[in-house]
């Protein structure tokens, strides 16, 4: 094996090297980005549900017949 064939292997190693060690970093990144929107999107599930249990129909869903009763006009 010549001394510039070596070389050659060595360069491509350490740039082999190089690429590994970005990848993992970008993995890692990641990683904690989707913990971060996990954990926000479980806080806006959670914030939605109270929300719906706050609704004066508790959040169901209403017929139309009970929507019509529940806006009524003050008059009737």
């Amino acid at each position: 094996m010549t001394n510039d064939r070596l070389n050659d292997i060595e360069i491509k190693l350490a740039h082999q090297d190089q690429q590994i060690s970005d990848l993992n970093d970008v993995l890692l990144r990641q990683g904690r980005e989707i913990e971060m929107l996990k954990t926000k999107l479980r806080h806006a599930e959670d914030k939605l549900q109270e929300a719906l249990q706050n609704l004066p129909d508790g959040g169901k869903a209403l017929s139309p017949t009970e929507i019509a009763a529940r806006d009524k006009p003050p008059h009737y």
